[in-house]
């Protein structure tokens, strides 16, 4: 790559994971170009920056000409109190801004390789203790819907000759994750588990979301993967594990129940009681390695 360096594109990629999976395609040695809203957070000489919101404004034409990969990582924050306004919100961040990446593919001469689009494991619903390989069918809820017309609308580029692969990420730990959401409200002697607890709550490290978007944009991955991480575990499981890694006292006297979260979060608070427990057969039999499979070793990575 010394002569002329391979490019990516990331669309979305000044947020937190953006930002990681930008430091990491540098040091690979790639150039990256990122199209956000705000500039990146980190500097280079190979990194370029163009300020677009793909739901509404019409990028250049040449974006995706000869580049080697792209990502899509654009969306509004899945955490955060849902209206129905912010839902329609989440629904068109993600696949406006898909139809628009696609298009621009279709209208170049020399077509990316490959990509590499975000998706969510709620994609499946509430599947309760149901084994979830990729090729499940998905749920019927609004976080599902906006998942499938979103894989729908990447997997046309496949018209284009291009290769298509789906991250269906599970709840990421790390800064801007769900844990981190909540921290302060544990340290506060506040925290409780949503519903009976029992719900399978599928995680992963970001340095492995990371690891894994580097691993599809560089590897023949086609069609969606699950990316979680280790044994499946229970949110009360996961919880417990996360207060006594921050020293949060956490004594499970109360459940929350759905009306008090939905007065807190709206119809957010009914994705936290679904249970998704996923199979990531596909990603490990591919040949990818995690850095963190222990839940209790990627907390102390984060909290330590």
């Amino acid at each position: 790559m010394n002569e002329e360096l391979k490019k990516v594109v990331v669309v979305g990629g000044s947020g937190f994971i953006g930002t990681k999976l930008t430091e990491e395609l540098l040091f690979r040695g790639y150039s990256v170009g990122i199209v956000d809203l705000v500039p990146p957070r980190t500097t280079h000489q190979h990194l370029t920056f163009l300020k677009a919101d793909f739901a509404k404004d019409v990028p250049p034409t040449d974006l995706f000409e000869g580049v080697y990969g792209v990502v899509n990582l654009a969306g509004a924050t899945i955490g955060k109190r849902w209206s129905k306004e912010y839902k329609n919100l989440i629904y068109k961040s993600r696949i406006d801004t898909t139809k628009a990446i696609v298009s621009l593919i279709s209208k170049t001469t020399v077509r990316p390789m490959v990509l590499v689009s975000a998706s969510a494991v709620g994609y499946y619903g509430d599947r309760k203790e149901e084994l979830l390989s990729e090729s499940e069918l998905p749920g019927t809820d609004f976080l599902a819907n906006v998942c499938i017309d979103w894989e729908r609308e990447a997997k046309k580029a496949e018209l284009s000759g291009v290769r298509v692969c789906m991250v269906r990420t599970a709840h990421v730990l790390g800064p801007g994750g769900i844990l981190a959401t909540l921290e302060p409200i544990f340290k506060l002697g506040l925290g409780g588990y949503f519903g009976k607890g029992d719900q399978y709550m599928p995680w992963i490290h970001y340095k492995d979301v990371v690891g894994i978007y580097t691993f599809a944009l560089e590897q023949q991955i086609s069609g969606p993967i699950n990316v979680s991480a280790g044994a499946p575990v229970t949110q009360k499981k996961m919880f417990q594990q996360f207060a006594h890694i921050i020293g949060a006292p956490f004594p499970f006297i109360f459940r929350i129940p759905k009306f008090f979260a939905w007065i807190a979060l709206g119809d957010f608070a009914s994705s936290l009681y679904m249970s998704q427990n996923t199979d990531t057969t596909k990603i490990t039999s591919l040949g990818y390695r995690y850095q963190f499979e222990d839940l209790a070793t990627a907390l102390l990575d984060l909290y330590k």
